[in-house]
């Protein structure tokens, strides 16, 4: 990277250098701390494990970013019930991870987007396993 920035700062506009990252939300996830009053019984539970991926892309400047991509294990989680449209997109697999298969229709469908205003921009993505090269883009 360190020898590519370079050019790519020359070659590219600020709004058109994007990154692109994914985190785990443990949104059941107790803390692992708490305050009681002296006396008061505090007893320890299990460590959820239910989790949901956000996927989270903008570019250089801050003037641009793509919707929120959620992955959930529930293909129509009843939340979504009588929903007619999201401000984010959806996906899900069993372990509600980002996969290569919907990184790289992710990808393409964006392309798609930019294809259509003629513009081309630099993805920056770290080296999630998920993060395959996507070709003819």
């Amino acid at each position: 990277m360190e020898n590519v920035w370079p050019d790519i700062i020359r070659t590219y506009n600020e709004k058109d250098i994007f990154n692109a990252d994914e985190t785990g939300l443990f949104y059941k996830l107790t803390p692992n701390q708490t305050l009681k009053f002296k006396g008061e019984k505090c007893v320890g539970g299990k460590l959820s494990k239910v989790r949901i991926t956000i996927l989270v892309c903008a570019n250089m400047n801050g003037s641009e970013t793509q919707k929120l991509t959620v992955i959930g294990k529930s293909q129509k989680p009843r939340c979504f019930k009588n929903v007619k449209k999201l401000p984010l997109n959806y996906k899900s697999n069993k372990k509600a991870w980002m996969t290569s298969d919907l990184f790289q229709k992710y990808l393409r469908q964006w392309d798609k987007e930019l294809a259509k205003k003629k513009r081309k921009i630099v993805l920056l993505v770290d080296n999630c396993t998920a993060h395959i090269e996507a070709s003819n883009l």
